[in-house]
């Protein structure tokens, strides 16, 4: 797996500069956690590194593999300049207009809706040869220089910039071979190229939390009416229940099958539990007054109407309070 290196351990490992510059995103696919890009990738290095390639009869378009990507048979990769140029300093450089399916392998909604998305790029030294591993070569990113063009955005998504990082790529596996210092787990230096987006803080709450207070508004306001409305009281708990459920099919529209909960399914449970606390709560209170003689009934819808509030300021509080630990559990488990 990727693993963030600021610091590499190995300071002798030739310097090969990489840039990214991102000009198109689209078919974005959730449920297939693909997407496609175009842009360009470019790469400069020393005259000891094109010696090492030079040595493995490598042309500089075999030495770049696109690590995430897939359906091989539709990427284009093409060459800026037939054989790579050479700068003022002396390295050589090479510039490739590409085009492709990319893997986003990390999706993560368990804050949803308010999850951030990062589409992932990621880029190696072709990882089948010993000579381009991490070891004696290190990929420098181009932060200056990379970015993203105008035809990155995404429906239901704010853009938030991009960010392009080292790291080390552990493949944690020797595919059955020991290298010649007598190393059997591959590893390569790789960069990541990220563009990021979220979701609409205002629009989340306009869409699916707005009408979910409503309706919970609805339910938790139940108990102020007087015991003695019995069948009223009785009939709000399963129509907002009904009224949950289809809020909740609504928006489980919008995502992929997961194997977890998210921030807003939580949120829903909550008020499910709820809505089933209150419904059993006036439940018992219509059988206390249906069992009431005429002189204990004043006496028996005080003490409903007294219990109904300190359920009501109390399931309130719950609400709030295991909504905040939910938020902060599913914060701390997205990256």
């Amino acid at each position: 797996m990727p693993v963030d290196v600021s610091n590499p351990a190995d300071n002798l490992a030739i310097p090969v500069h990489l840039g990214v510059y991102v000009e198109n995103i689209y078919n974005f696919s959730p449920n297939q956690k693909t997407f496609d890009a175009e842009g360009w990738v470019w790469i400069a290095w020393p005259q000891i590194a094109q010696n090492i390639f030079e040595a493995k009869g490598a042309s500089s378009a075999q030495i770049l593999d696109f690590v995430n990507s897939v359906n091989g048979w539709d990427f284009n990769l093409t060459p800026a300049y037939s054989e790579p140029i050479r700068l003022p300093n002396g390295d050589y450089y090479q510039n490739f207009r590409y085009s492709g399916h990319f893997y986003a392998s990390e999706l993560n909604f368990r804050q949803f809706p308010f999850q951030t998305v990062r589409l992932i790029q990621a880029f190696e030294l072709n990882s089948e040869d010993e000579a381009l591993n991490a070891k004696h070569i290190k990929l420098i990113p181009d932060s200056a220089e990379s970015g993203t063009g105008e035809y990155i955005d995404i429906m239901g998504y704010i853009t938030h910039g991009s960010e392009i990082r080292a790291f080390t790529h552990s493949y944690g596996t020797g595919f059955g071979l020991t290298d010649s210092d007598g190393e059997t787990i591959k590893k390569y230096s790789q960069i990541r190229f990220e563009v990021i987006y979220k979701k609409s803080i205002t629009s989340s709450i306009l869409e699916l939390f707005l009408p979910l207070v409503t309706v919970m508004a609805l339910v938790m306001f139940a108990p102020m009416l007087s015991s003695s409305l019995w069948d009223v009281r009785l009939g709000l708990p399963p129509m907002v229940l009904l009224t949950l459920i289809f809020l909740q099919q609504s928006y489980k529209a919008e995502l992929p099958d997961l194997p977890y909960i998210t921030f807003l399914d939580t949120i829903y449970n909550l008020c499910y539990i709820t809505t089933l606390i209150l419904f059993c709560l006036f439940v018992w209170g219509s059988n206390k007054l249906d069992g009431a003689s005429e002189l204990e009934r004043p006496a028996v819808i005080d003490r409903i109407n007294t219990i109904d509030l300190r359920f009501q300021i109390w399931l309130t509080i719950a609400l709030i309070c295991l909504g905040t630990l939910n938020w902060l559990a599913v914060s701390a488990h997205s990256p």
